[in-house]
């Protein structure tokens, strides 16, 4: 433990020194760029080395990012702080709080349990491995992947365990269960727009780049075939890799904590206060399909023009307000012993770190385009093969963002790629939004090294799952990602009005 410690240290120390000369070097350099963007591109490279050295904490690095916008003169100080009142920032803290509601009551480890209790779940070792990887998925559409699969290690090592005397090969059942809830973690997270920070950055982007705003509903119904189609992957290579070792079709009966115990006040509460947000985002997504039906609008005006206003309403609805109003109830609706559902020392869990990460990353995105920098690194890229076509471009985001985010944080990795990605789609004058999508998708995607997210390390600290196998297994999803991704998406384009 020391020793890793004292090697972090070291090369923390390291990615300051690298970081900081980079940055005073770039800015000495005589470019022939104008100067907000000479100093732009240094300070581009002092966060890039910072976020992939993690010479300081990446919000931390956010926050001095969005510091050295003002001071260095790059886009004016209102302008750099002014991501940290943007709407998603609310979103982002809307979500935060009902996923935390959901963990601190437990919900989360109820639906594990009862999903693994069925008997047609418990008949055999797949189903039960199949099982976990639908509930991390599941559970991950609305809470981190790295708190879903906190979640569902316990429980995933305490079947390995009870299993494991009745399998042949135990070893490749264990690495298999593993990697199953790690990587399903990370699979669910694209489903829902609040599943994971790189949704909500492309959303802000085209949002606030490109006045292109994509809905809750409409998300879910182009990207979650995404999802499902990695997940069938996923457990289909698993299947393949443990067909030696699953012969047993003994039942296996799970050690339950909640299932079968009433549910508490305050899991009723955060089912209702949960229900209301995605009630509301639902709501929202079915009134912008019903507004693109022109004969129901004319029927509508024919005899109820309130109808008509109510719909505009719910389709204009910021997706902040619905994730706010459920979090507000949380602190309003009494639990047990009359405290709230959720109370203010437990809500300072929250990931607050990575909105200020976000809000910085806007701030680089907004000063890159603002500056004109963007511009003239779009013109690079569009010089790459095919990257001027709306597909190139699409299949070029992708692969680079599923194997630049093995290296950087997939909120970090967002924050880098969206930018110049959205800005060559401008350039070469083509919709931005599936090139934007199939980015952040890939930026969710690290498969191969316990470093690249933390559901990884969560596994690998299990001692089931040696480097090489999750290296083997990285390797082959990180091939598979980007061709499922793009080709799913160019099927779902038209959902998403392309």
């Amino acid at each position: 433990m020391e020793l890793n410690e004292t090697g972090l240290q070291s090369h923390q120390k390291w990615g300051l020194i690298v970081g900081s000369s980079v940055f005073v070097l770039l800015l000495l350099l005589p470019l022939n760029l104008p100067p907000p963007q000479h100093r732009l591109l240094a300070l581009l490279a002092l966060t890039f080395t910072f976020w992939v050295t993690e010479a300081l904490p990446l919000p931390v690095t956010a926050l001095l990012a969005m510091l050295l916008c003002a001071v260095l003169n790059i886009v004016p100080a209102k302008q750099a702080f002014a991501p940290l009142g943007n709407p998603i920032i609310f979103l982002f803290l809307g979500a935060f709080l009902l996923a935390e509601a959901v963990r601190t009551h437990q919900l989360d480890r109820r639906w594990v349990e009862w999903l693994l209790s069925r008997q047609w779940v418990a008949q055999t070792p797949f189903r039960i491995l199949t099982g976990f990887g639908v509930s991390a998925w599941a559970i991950s559409g609305w809470m981190s992947n790295t708190a879903t699969t906190a979640t569902l290690y316990p429980l995933a090592w305490q079947t390995f365990q009870g299993l494991k005397a009745r399998l042949k090969q135990p070893e490749n059942f264990g690495l298999a269960l593993m990697l199953v809830c790690a990587y399903a973690s990370s699979l669910g997270g694209i489903v829902t727009p609040v599943g994971t920070p790189p949704n909500l950055i492309g959303l802000g982007f085209l949002a606030e780049q490109a006045n292109v705003r994509i809905g809750f509903l409409q998300w879910m119904m182009a990207v979650a075939p995404v999802g499902i189609v990695m997940l069938a992957c996923l457990i289909l290579i698993a299947r393949l890799r443990t067909r030696a070792s699953l012969k047993s079709a003994s039942k296996f009966t799970l050690t339950a904590q909640r299932l079968g115990t009433p549910l508490t006040k305050g899991e009723r509460n955060t089912l209702i206060a949960f229900g209301t947000a995605v009630g509301l985002w639902m709501l929202s997504g079915v009134a912008a399909l019903l507004l693109e039906q022109q004969s129901l609008i004319t029927a509508i005006e024919q005899k109820a023009t309130t109808i008509k206003q109510v719909l505009t309403f719910l389709k204009e609805l910021p997706e902040a307000v619905p994730a706010l109003i459920g979090a507000v109830m949380l602190f309003v609706l009494p639990a047990e012993g009359g405290k709230p559902t959720l109370t203010w020392k437990e809500a300072h869990r929250v990931d607050w770190g990575t909105i200020l990460l976000f809000a910085g990353g806007l701030a680089l995105g907004d000063a890159i385009f603002q500056t004109g920098l963007a511009k003239r690194i779009s013109e690079l890229i569009t010089k790459l093969p095919f990257a001027e076509t709306q597909l190139g471009l699409t299949i070029w985001g992708t692969a680079i963002a599923v194997w630049f985010t093995e290296l950087v944080s997939n909120t970090a990795a967002a924050n880098i790629l969206v930018p110049i990605v959205l800005a060559t789609a401008k350039e070469a004058q083509i919709s931005p939004v599936l090139p934007v999508i199939g980015t952040v998708i890939g930026c969710s995607f690290a498969f191969m090294l316990p470093i690249a997210t933390p559901p990884n390390a969560i596994v690998y600290a299990s001692g089931s799952v040696p480097i090489r196998q999750m290296m083997l297994w990285g390797l082959i999803f990180d091939i598979i990602s980007p061709l499922v991704i793009v080709s799913v998406l160019w099927l779902t384009a038209p959902i998403l009005g392309i």
